[in-house]
């Protein structure tokens, strides 16, 4: 039986939103303290006991997360970034803006994370930085990468991993110097915009709250600074989402599962990989075209869409966008590979088991498969 048009369209992702999150805002407003007030203090106490950081700093966007934590180690013109190849291009962005060096390393195929070999390959004298993304809530390999990277600073992108941890400890307890959240409304904790930074060094908390604020400390500017601050009204949000996040995590995590048992007989379907010493978000449920697809990727897209199923292409790697196109200094080939094969399934918290049904069942009927019962 086709799917063609039938059904209601199945969103790729949506933020988790109720009403305690309403009833914060409306606190806020009628409290008349829309910035720099008690919800963004709290916000920050709560995310640093999350994570199990000492200091929590909340700025503007997960972006200006990255570019305020390369600015507070006085990372500038001369210096070198190392980034993964395959992510968002923000995180080379942040880098290129304060004025360092991109330098691209290739990722593992299957966890799409900064595989440590392609690090060790790209590290010189002038790297001052390694910049990790954790991608789409999957904690990278940070015991290697931090072995491989022990004459430089680790500031990890933790964009899509409030709520991760790896052996154990959850990402954000700086396994280096800074982690880096953002709080977009694709992510896990949304506060529509906005962002989060974690440290343990007393210094550099001080230097990100004096740069999120126009350089002042103790009410003179002691530095070029930015307004980078996070409003009221988004850390009260973020506060209701922090409280709701063993949830969201959990529905999540049950969506990947029925994916998991749905779509693990495709042969033609790399899946996410299986939870070792990692707790994944699921911030995004990633899926790539292996050899054998019954078409290319596109086409697979097509067919969804088709169905009233939302799906997006994977991430354009970095050298692949015209700005960073000089930056490619070595062969970046399983990048490159994720760049044509990988794509985006619909995942958030308020997926339905029918929906997920819908979705496996256009991927089974796209790979001429007979759909299981358990499906």
């Amino acid at each position: 039986m086709s799917l063609k048009a039938s059904g209601k369209l199945v969103a790729l992702s949506r933020p988790s939103l109720g009403p305690e999150e309403e009833q914060a805002v409306i606190r806020v407003l009628r409290s008349g303290r829309l910035v720099a007030g008690p919800e963004g203090e709290a916000f920050e106490d709560e995310f640093a006991g999350l994570t199990g950081s000492r200091y929590a700093i909340a700025v503007s966007s997960g972006t200006t997360a990255l570019f305020l934590a390369l600015l507070a180690l006085d990372i500038g013109s001369g210096d070198q970034v190392v980034v993964p190849a395959y992510s968002f291009i923000a995180t080379a962005n942040a880098a290129k803006t304060a004025g360092a060096e991109v330098v691209l390393a290739d990722v593992e195929l299957s966890s799409m994370n900064l595989d440590p070999a392609s690090l060790a390959r790209a590290i010189n004298s002038q790297t001052a930085v390694v910049m990790p993304v954790h991608q789409f809530g999957l904690p990278a390999n940070l015991e290697a990468i931090a072995q491989v990277a022990a004459q430089a600073d680790l500031v990890e992108d933790a964009a899509c991993a409030a709520g991760a941890q790896i052996k154990s400890q959850p990402i954000g307890r700086p396994h280096g110097r800074l982690a880096c959240f953002s709080f977009h409304p694709r992510k896990v904790v949304t506060t529509g915009e906005g962002g989060m930074i974690t440290t343990n060094d007393e210094l550099l908390a001080e230097r990100l709250r004096a740069l999120r604020q126009h350089g002042f400390s103790h009410e003179r500017a002691e530095l070029p600074g930015f307004n980078f601050r996070l409003s009221e009204i988004a850390a009260a949000q973020g506060r209701v989402q922090l409280e709701r996040l063993p949830d969201l995590l959990s529905k999540r995590k049950s969506v990947a599962r029925q994916y998991q048992e749905c779509l693990a007989g495709l042969d033609w379907l790399g899946l996410p990989p299986d939870e070792n010493d990692e707790r994944h978000t699921f911030q995004s449920y990633v899926v790539r075209l292996k050899s054998g697809a019954p078409g290319t990727r596109e086409q697979f897209m097509t067919h969804l869409k088709d169905t009233k199923i939302e799906c997006q292409a994977g991430v354009v790697p970095i050298h692949q966008h015209p700005a960073y196109s000089r930056n490619a200094h070595m062969p970046l080939p399983v990048s490159e590979q994720l760049g044509r094969t990988a794509l985006f399934l619909p995942m958030h918290a308020e997926l339905s088991q029918a929906e997920v049904e819908r979705v496996c069942t256009a991927a089974l009927q796209f790979g001429r498969k007979e759909i299981p019962a358990k499906c």
